[in-house]
């Protein structure tokens, strides 16, 4: 572990070991700033289909752990395994150091890496009682599995075996999160046509066709209910790799929860917002001008409860909208 500062204001603190697996050693990189008080943290899970890139594909964490005041973890999760026989970038696989195993194993991780995170938040500096996920397409898919799945021991049903999702980090910690980003993720594998070499028959470890209830147990609209926490979605109306139906499901199962949900449709935007990858996916928003891009909120009132401060002023897309939703729902 190094501890060095990318600024004046933000402590790093990367490779840090969180979980040891048979198949390898799982890391988070994170980024706590100096503030009075103490800050809430935020949970990234990156995208890349389940079986690319690694943590260090996430917009500036360090620049927004400034800005916003907020504990930032980048976290490894494992891959999905690849066939020998798969037509996908031979090269894109070798050189990721990544370890690999098959659904629910990506899930374990990210909740292993909360609970983790909650352990050592003094050590490190964070309110272990503030924590918010946040995560693009494949990671979006984590990050809304991670806010609507209140514990990993209620996944298996009769899909999964119960060993599968074993808590052997911090067992005695919460994996809950009070808050979720939800960028461009798939929320529905139901929703997938069949297709034996799509990405989502490697997470599985076989097509959504044949493998329906392990499908249903990965999706996260199966879990919402009326304690998931606040969500906020954001994505592209042009996507041609994840469509915004996926987003549409999800927020319809939160709306028809009552669960507090803003969701942002970009207009004209595909994947990724139409950048290169989530490292500049912000920058894409924040570019003039600015995408046309439909809002729409809700959210549970309390009986005798006003809307008044619910709200406020609703930014656009980007940044300052992120940062308002985790001060509204962190606070």
């Amino acid at each position: 572990m190094s501890d060095t500062d990318c600024s004046a204001s933000v402590s790093v603190h990367e490779d840090v070991t969180y979980a040891v697996r048979d198949a390898g050693e799982m890391k988070l990189d994170l980024y706590v700033p100096e503030t009075d008080g103490t800050p809430p943290l935020v949970v990234y899970i990156h995208g890349g289909g389940w079986v690319f890139e690694t943590r260090k594909n996430a917009p500036d964490l360090a620049r927004y752990a400034a800005e916003w005041g907020c504990a930032m973890a980048s976290v490894s999760y494992r891959l999905a395994p690849i066939p020998d026989d798969a037509d996908v970038p031979s090269e894109d696989i070798a050189d990721n150091p990544t370890p690999r195993g098959v659904f629910p194993d990506q899930i374990v991780d990210v909740k292993a890496a909360i609970r983790w995170l909650r352990a050592n938040a003094d050590e490190y500096g964070f309110d272990a009682d503030r924590v918010a996920a946040w995560g693009a397409s494949a990671g979006g898919h984590l990050a809304a599995l991670a806010g609507t799945l209140e514990d990993i021991d209620a996944l298996p049903g009769d899909a999964y075996p119960d060993d599968a999702v074993s808590k052997v980090v911090a067992p005695d910690q919460s994996g809950t999160v009070q808050a979720v980003v939800d960028w461009y993720g798939i929320n529905d594998l139901l929703e997938l046509p069949s297709r034996p070499e799509g990405l989502e028959s490697f997470l599985l470890g076989g097509d959504v066709s044949e493998n329906r209830e392990r499908a249903r147990r990965a999706s996260p609209t199966t879990y919402v209910g009326p304690e998931t926490p606040p969500f906020l979605l954001m994505h592209g109306r042009e996507d041609q790799v994840v469509s915004i139906r996926q987003s549409r499901l999800l927020a319809d199962a939160l709306n028809a929860s009552g669960t507090d949900t803003t969701t942002y449709e970009l207009h004209g935007l595909g994947h990724a917002f139409d950048a290169e990858s989530e490292r500049t996916a912000m920058e894409r928003l924040t570019a003039d001008p600015r995408p046309a891009q439909t809002v729409t909120a809700t959210a549970r009132l309390e009986e005798g409860g006003e809307t008044d401060d619910l709200f406020g002023r609703i930014p656009p897309a980007g940044p300052d909208a992120i940062e308002r939703f985790l001060e509204r729902t962190l606070a």
